[in-house]
């Protein structure tokens, strides 16, 4: 294990890139500080501030209903995702979601996905990747991501919206050889021709979900391209890979965790899809049959890992569970909209990428991402739809931390002052 000093320097390092203005980390910085003052401070139009403040209220009782109540919802929802003629799996570990999800992907050697933070998260890129599986993007910010072959954290709901439309028409040039007008209409043309036609021939789909209903087994999904639609209909199957906390108890309780994701966001997606199955027709003579004109095979993999043990030990990360990942806190994060993507992990931006970064890595590398950045403003708690308490689980990681050794030194200086003069800065 590195010493705190050590991750302490490696942070320092970091920080220095956001003096170079030609550096990856300052432009991201730039952008993100800009764009997370803007959304901070943009006031929700009529028709979304009306629905916030009627149904808020009710996201947090529902979220602790589920979470006290873990187990039994997750075996509620594998049958009803049972009885709608998809097939269902509980993987215990991220490990043995990946042997499931290979398993499921058989000879097929092209996987078509939509945006999906689970499924890097468990690793299922990854694993596809080692097998030799080309994973082709749909989503318009993983496909600028791919293209620019980029590397650092990005925020999660865009994950290309840093990119200005001029590097794109300039990457585009070096690498199909087009000539794309420097704009938004132009590019997302130049992509919409160029992947379509790939979607409408694809096998096999990837997609995560916005929330599962335990009561029904609706999958449901939201979003603004397009793309998740043609992917979750046209390809002979569909793999659906989501974590057991975005279970929700009622198929009523799924439409109000995506309304409000998207509504906290100051957005209205263009379609809400609630998947039960895949397509039939009972236009023969009544009799039922599987696979009609859409998909015809729906693959279930729910994930636990760690989430149902935090709720058996209340440990603090219990209180993580509440989270819907709408990452609105991310836009009010001081630290973030200080030194953007060096306050964050590959899980993501701010206090909830360094929390996921904990979970699946341990807490050097929590460290190394910028534990120590969070200011404890509790900025993020407050915009919260949910109230997740994100500052005082950033303290118990800190608490870990320093017991591990790895305070930075002058965090470690205020410390040995407090315990020997009852002062950190004498």
């Amino acid at each position: 294990m590195a010493s705190g000093k050590e991750l302490y320097e490696n942070n320092k390092e970091k920080l220095k890139k956001l003096l170079d203005e030609t550096s990856e980390e300052f432009q991201f910085a730039d952008f993100w500080g800009n764009l997370a003052s803007i959304k901070k401070h943009r006031e929700f139009n009529e028709d979304t501030k009306e629905y916030v403040e009627k149904y808020v209220d009710k996201l947090r009782p529902m979220r602790e209903e589920l979470v006290n109540n873990l187990e039994k919802y997750t075996e509620q929802a594998m049958k009803s995702i049972e009885k709608t003629d998809a097939k269902a799996y509980l993987a215990q570990t991220n490990e043995e979601a990946q042997k499931l999800f290979l398993q499921e992907m058989g000879d097929e050697r092209i996987l078509y996905k939509s945006k999906s933070a689970d499924a890097k998260e468990m690793g299922i890129l990854d694993a596809c990747k080692k097998k030799g599986i080309e994973i082709i993007e749909t989503d318009l910010g993983d496909v600028l991501v791919q293209l620019f072959e980029y590397e650092l954290p990005s925020y999660q709901l865009a994950p290309g919206v840093h990119f200005h439309p001029s590097q794109i028409a300039k990457k585009i040039k070096e690498k199909y050889n087009v000539d794309v007008d420097p704009n938004g209409p132009a590019i997302g043309s130049f992509f919409r021709k160029r992947y379509r036609p790939k979607i409408l021939n694809a096998n096999i789909s990837l997609t995560s979900a916005n929330a599962v209903a335990a009561d029904d087994g609706s999958i449901v999904l939201v979003e603004n391209e397009g793309n998740i639609s043609l992917l979750t209909r046209l390809p002979p199957k569909h793999i659906v890979i989501t974590s057991i906390s975005k279970i929700v108890p009622t198929v009523y309780d799924a439409l109000l965790q995506v309304n409000m994701q998207e509504r906290w966001n100051t957005l209205i997606g263009s379609y809400i899809s609630f998947i039960r199955g895949p397509s039939s027709t009972n236009d023969v003579y009544g009799q039922k049959v599987i696979g009609m004109y859409g998909t015809q095979e729906i693959v279930v993999i729910l994930v636990d890992d760690w989430r149902t043990k935090a709720v058996k030990e209340n440990s603090f990360l219990k209180e993580f569970l509440h989270c819907i990942s709408c990452k609105a806190c991310n836009y009010v994060c001081t630290a973030s909209r200080a030194v953007g993507n060096i306050y964050a992990s590959k899980m993501g931006l701010g206090a909830y990428g360094i929390i996921k970064d904990y979970i699946h890595n341990g807490i050097e590398s929590a460290v190394k991402n910028g534990l120590f950045l969070c200011t404890s403003c509790e900025n993020c708690k407050n915009f919260c739809p949910v109230q997740v308490d994100l500052p005082k689980i950033m303290r118990e990681l800190k608490k870990i931390a320093v017991s591990k050794n790895l305070t930075p030194p002058p965090l470690e200086t205020y410390l040995q002052n407090i315990k020997t003069k009852n002062n950190p800065f004498k």
